[in-house]
């Protein structure tokens, strides 16, 4: 049986065509919000508003997975096509030329700066940019007046900026591992529970709106790590665990590039820690500015390297 006819084209939203694309490639309503800078409900709107359109479900649960449709399965190329060739004739128009002048304004977290900015930078010398990134300290309460104002004009964070005005993607799923001294005494190459448990501990101060390490730890396993120390970044614990026999928990890559300086190793951790988003978030009036548009697709393009 042949597949209905496509409403005509004057009768369609296009920006109902960057929704479907984007939950036909993430497969979860959510994800697809975060990609697309929107809410999950209005995400849920244009996928209800589709739904009529094409009069087809499109995307349906099978157990705990979101699948597409026959349907949808037949749209999604040329959707994504259509959507390359005008992102690529818009960007041709007025496109930013990274050998001028200019400087971005950036709010970022420890782990953004330590594992982006040396690349950046790398890159942006075989470019021969002229770009200057000036860096505020690390997000804060008056952000969001200040992206408003444009004194800070793109976030890295893994807290969310709530409101219709901020755009933001997420560019990074962080899992957590644990970080030994090179020649820990009575740590081997793996460490049970138990072990992890009987530890000193460097931990992280967590801040105002982000949940705290420590009490998920407490909440998955009934009992509270011993903390001998807290500090407010991470950028310091590899100094202190590679002079003592404490131990920390922190992101991956982040361990991964200590790895590299210091005299410590990586072990897996053996707790049930959810991984931590990095998100990127601007202001929604950036969104014209093609500037803004190379910065973002720039910085997306290295952090699907980290």
């Amino acid at each position: 049986m042949n597949a209905p006819p496509l409403p005509r084209l004057r009768a369609v939203d296009l920006n109902l065509l960057t929704v479907l694309d984007a939950v036909l490639t993430e497969r979860n309503v959510t994800r697809a919000a975060e990609r697309l800078g929107m809410t999950q409900p209005a995400v849920s709107s244009a996928l209800n508003r589709l739904r009529l359109l094409f009069n087809d479900d499109l995307i349906v649960r099978r157990g705990k997975e979101m699948a597409p449709t026959p349907r949808a399965l037949a749209l999604a190329g040329p959707i994504r096509k259509a959507l390359d060739l005008i992102q690529a004739s818009l960007a041709h128009t007025g496109a930013f030329d990274c050998t001028a002048s200019r400087t971005f304004r950036l709010g970022i977290t420890d782990i953004g700066e330590a594992l982006l900015l040396p690349r950046f930078l790398q890159w942006l010398e075989q470019l021969g940019a002229r770009v200057r990134l000036d860096f505020c300290r690390e997000p804060g309460t008056s952000l969001q007046n200040e992206m408003r104002l444009g004194k800070i004009e793109l976030v890295l964070d893994h807290i969310a900026i709530p409101g219709e005005e901020f755009r933001r993607t997420r560019v990074l799923d962080l899992e957590f591992v644990t970080l030994v001294r090179q020649d820990h005494p009575t740590v081997g190459p793996s460490l049970t529970l138990d072990e992890y448990m009987a530890l000193e501990h460097v931990i992280i101060e967590p801040r105002e709106g982000q949940t705290n390490l420590a009490e998920q730890i407490q909440a998955a396993v009934g009992r509270a790590r011993c903390v001998r120390v807290q500090v407010p970044r991470y950028l310091s614990m590899p100094f202190i665990v590679s002079q003592s026999n404490l131990v920390c928990t922190l992101p991956l890559p982040l361990a991964r590039l200590f790895e590299q300086h210091f005299p410590v190793r990586v072990v897996s951790c053996p707790l049930p820690i959810q991984p931590i988003p990095l998100f990127m978030m601007w202001h929604a009036c950036q969104d014209g500015d093609p500037a803004h548009e190379w910065l973002r697709r720039s910085l997306i393009e290295l952090c699907s390297r980290v």
